[in-house]
């Protein structure tokens, strides 16, 4: 339960966050200034980073595993539910930011060359599981065909 309550931690921050870079967007305001500037406050905040989603063997995974197990004891665990579905549209969201960036040069995404660093979870590990990075490359092959 200690390995859940970590994962599960990280998991729902990281969903806040990029809930916070969603809305930041749309409001026009800069999201990683945001975080800096809550970083600079003594009340226990901890800063957490928007991202492409999650990857890696444990933090996309055990969140899950324990909102399953607590539907079959007849509980809903909207939090872990919530991050998952905000997590797993973050893919989505950086195509749509390539998109976007490729539009602002005139280019379109067909036809366009993109490289893509830091496929794994995590620097200087070989592990590509549950790895965001492998979603955005289905969806952006498909994009520029």
């Amino acid at each position: 339960m200690v390995k859940l309550l970590e994962n599960t931690f990280r998991s729902v921050n990281i969903g806040l966050v990029n809930e916070v870079a969603l809305m930041c967007r749309r409001l026009g305001v800069d999201a990683w200034e945001v975080i800096e500037a809550a970083a600079t406050k003594p009340f226990g905040f901890m800063p957490f980073y928007p991202g492409p989603g999650l990857g890696g063997h444990c933090i996309p995974i055990d969140p899950l595993y324990l909102s399953w197990k607590l539907k079959t004891l007849n509980y809903r665990a909207r939090f872990i539910e919530l991050a998952g579905e905000i997590n797993s549209s973050m893919p989505e969201y950086v195509c749509e930011l390539v998109g976007e960036t490729l539009n602002r040069q005139e280019r379109s995404v067909k036809g366009s060359r993109v490289l893509i660093l830091g496929v794994t979870y995590k620097r200087d590990v070989n592990d590509v599981r549950e790895s965001p990075a492998l979603d955005i490359l289905r969806v952006l092959e498909r994009r520029v065909r």
